[in-house]
């Protein structure tokens, strides 16, 4: 059995105080004075403990404690003057303010500091208690601060009940302490007749006032309970508590919130070792992982991200058995690589199909690394480059690239307007890309370059605008490559009769990863 004590009340956070205080009376409960005038008061004792919790002491000017006196059913003495007021620091004194109905206790300088080390005891002893039986509020108030902080007051209240000279209620006992998940407990109490009497655990709330004792059944979870008496008038009543508590084995838990800082195990049978969330609610996970021989984390149904920012971040292997589908919206069927230098999409095996109708777009670099990339010319611009037809016997890309090789110091220099242009004609279609003869010093040097698919069958023309200006020094680098798509076969020069009828001046080449350029070609270098 325990008592529950008075009940207490503080300032709002910003004001509550810096010491903790705890409140008994001598008796336990305290006894209203015979009503009979006649008769002497009873007396009675409060006692408070003060003490500070946090490892920085706090500077305390002065504590007070206020006792409502007189007649009335909220007043707890008859006459402050009677009491005898006592703490037990070394150097302070203890006075009473009548105005105020208040017990003063102060050190004797200024303030005094208290630590976690300095606990005290403030003693209101030979108090005649009132005749009136009722609720009384006891403040302690205090004036304190910490570090340079200014002082300031912060104040706990305490209801102290006043019963009647017959009244008890003790000898709150449960058996037996520990039962089994679903077992019953039985509650015995003593108990006077002139009070109304509930027992209260969980959510139920039982009225036992002809009661005095209880079999209480099926208890799956650690319960306490408390046996709470009223007594005294209806406006100010009195109210006892007593409390008992039994521990259940591997007990049933519902609880608002759970933090787990060591191992959670789930060690029921087979059929639960579940965990349920109820359907209405979100189970919200930061981590979950594997270990030993069962590191896998498997789901039986669907994994959905129900909204706009969810992710799922993989950072191991990600092996997907079955069909993969993206079934989004219009805006969100993407499928998206990082976009890291480093990010790429790799299919180790198979193929990568285009549905008919749909596209396959790149709008950066292509490498084809099965068969690698044909140089079919690469010489200084300056060198000429003659226009050139070229057919394919196998699918592939044409990748011409220009630089430009030299820069001047001099803003006027006529040749910073004047451009360098190459083209690409295939399937009706010309592409171009340009490089002026010269740039500025300081500036990034000019390059450009384009990546012509050309079908398999089909034929691509190169050409090279390259006149250079009259007493210009303009210069740059051309080079064009074939990179083959799927592998190809071993491609070799078309015989002239499988040719179309070229233009005059008009020279068709075939050309592969395996096979030369044709050696009317340009001469490559480097």
């Amino acid at each position: 059995m325990a008592l529950v004590s008075p009940t207490r009340t503080v300032d709002t956070t910003a004001n509550e105080p810096l010491l903790a205080y705890t409140l008994t009376t001598s008796p336990d409960p305290l006894k209203a004075s015979p009503e009979n005038p006649q008769a002497p008061e009873e007396p009675g004792e409060l006692q408070i403990v003060g003490s500070r919790h946090s490892g920085t002491p706090a500077d305390v000017q002065w504590i007070r404690v206020k006792v409502p006196a007189g007649p009335m059913s909220p007043d707890l003495a008859a006459d402050l003057a009677k009491v005898t007021p006592r703490i037990s620091l070394a150097g302070w004194t203890a006075r009473l303010d009548s105005a105020a109905k208040e017990f003063v206790f102060t050190p004797s300088a200024g303030h005094a500091p208290i630590g976690p080390d300095t606990g005290f005891t403030i003693q209101l002893s030979d108090i005649p208690v009132n005749r009136k039986v009722g609720t009384s509020p006891i403040t302690v108030t205090e004036s304190s601060r910490t570090g340079s902080s200014a002082f300031q007051s912060r104040a706990t209240t305490f209801n102290v009940g006043k019963f009647p000279a017959d009244f008890y209620l003790r000898n709150l006992i449960c058996t037996p302490l520990v039962i089994n998940n679903g077992g019953d407990v039985t509650l015995t109490w003593e108990r006077s007749a002139n009070a109304t009497y509930e027992l209260l655990y969980g959510d139920t709330n039982l009225d036992v006032t002809r009661d005095t004792s209880k079999l209480i059944t099926n208890v799956k979870s650690d319960t306490t309970f408390y046996l709470r008496g009223t007594t005294g008038d209806a406006s100010n009543p009195v109210v006892r508590i007593l409390s008992a508590q039994v521990s259940v084995i591997k007990p049933d838990l519902e609880i608002g919130n759970l933090i787990v800082h060591g191992t959670t195990r789930l060690n029921g049978a087979t059929t639960t070792k579940d965990l349920t969330v109820n359907t209405a609610n979100t189970l919200h996970v930061r981590t979950i992982e594997g270990s030993g021989s069962y590191g896998a984390l498997a789901i039986g149904g669907r994994l959905t991200l129900s909204s706009a920012g969810r992710e799922v971040n993989v950072l191991s292997p990600f092996t997907v058995a079955g069909t993969t589908q993206l079934n989004g919206a219009t805006t969100t069927k993407n499928l998206t690589v990082d976009p890291g230098s480093d990010g790429y999409l790799w299919l180790k095996t198979g193929r990568l199909d285009t549905a008919a109708g749909t596209h396959l777009n790149a709008y950066g670099t292509v490498g084809i690394f099965k068969n690698s990339s044909q140089t079919l010319h690469s010489n200084y611009i300056s060198s000429g480059f003659r226009e050139t037809t070229y057919r394919a016997d196998g699918a592939g890309f044409l990748t011409v690239v220009m630089t430009c090789l030299v820069y001047t110091t001099s803003t006027d220099f006529r040749e910073l307007d004047a451009y360098f242009t190459a083209q690409a004609t295939t399937a009706g279609v010309t592409h171009s890309i340009s490089v002026p003869q010269a740039w500025f010093k300081d500036s990034p040097q000019p390059k450009n370059e384009m990546c012509v698919p050309v079908a398999k069958g089909g034929t691509v023309k190169v050409s090279l605008a390259n006149t250079r200006l009259p007493n210009g020094e303009g210069n740059g680098y051309l080079s064009v490559y074939w990179t083959p798509l799927g592998g190809g076969p071993n491609l070799m020069q078309a015989a002239a009769a499988d040719l179309p009828e070229p233009d005059e001046e008009e020279v068709l080449e075939t050309f592969s990863a395996d096979a030369p350029a044709h050696p009317g070609a340009e001469p490559s270098e480097g």
